[in-house]
């Protein structure tokens, strides 16, 4: 299944038949006023399907650690945003400074505690004050239903945490956080978070 899923068609497949992608549709059109101007940057932006629900007339940047996804969203999505094979380190930071939003979907779940932090630290940097980032993230939660959690038992990713593991992390970097619970967004049994986390404006 993960090699499957390296191809960006099959990728984007699975996501649509889980409603895994429509949760990040929904999520996004729930919980983020974006407006034209807004600069906004993906991290872990995958084959790019994402730019296509946003609002037009924002600045977006896609990033994303895959080659063949990162072409895949640039012959489909180049007309709507930018698309880069690159790691969001340092030098990006530098490049992208004073965004308005960064979204962050499913990505944290692949990361180890050491390497989020300084992941989320940049994050912070590269956010204007005021600025906020955006996660949606597998969750575990107690009274969680039998199969949702065997679903995430077998996710690709080797660090999904709780809503307070979650909320922690982040709150080691923001100075504002809010964690929602979903379990209506997917075509599945499911449990989401979604964390919205925002820098202080001075």
């Amino acid at each position: 299944m993960k090699e499957l899923l390296r191809y960006p068609a099959l990728y984007q497949a699975y996501q649509n038949v889980g409603g895994f992608f429509d949760a990040r549709v929904k999520s996004i059109a729930e919980y983020l006023p974006l407006k034209a101007g807004d600069r906004v940057i993906d991290i872990g932006c995958g084959p790019g399907y994402i730019v296509q629900h946003l609002p037009r007339g924002i600045i977006y940047t896609g990033l994303d650690i895959d080659p063949s996804y990162i072409s895949h969203a640039r012959k489909k999505f180049s007309d709507q945003g930018a698309f880069q094979c690159r790691l969001f380190d340092e030098v990006v930071v530098k490049e992208l400074t004073g965004a308005d939003y960064v979204m962050m979907n499913g990505v944290m779940h692949h990361i180890a505690n050491a390497t989020l932090r300084k992941l989320l630290q940049n994050i912070r940097t590269v956010l204007r004050p005021g600025g906020t980032l955006f996660v949606l993230e597998p969750c575990y939660r107690p009274g969680q239903r039998a199969i949702a959690k065997w679903i995430l038992d077998n996710d690709r990713g080797d660090y999904i945490r709780n809503e307070e593991g979650y909320r922690e992390i982040l709150s080691d970097t923001f100075e504002k956080v809010r964690m929602i619970i979903r379990e209506d967004y997917a075509r599945v049994p499911y449990t989401f978070v979604v964390g919205l986390a925002t820098k202080a404006r001075g």
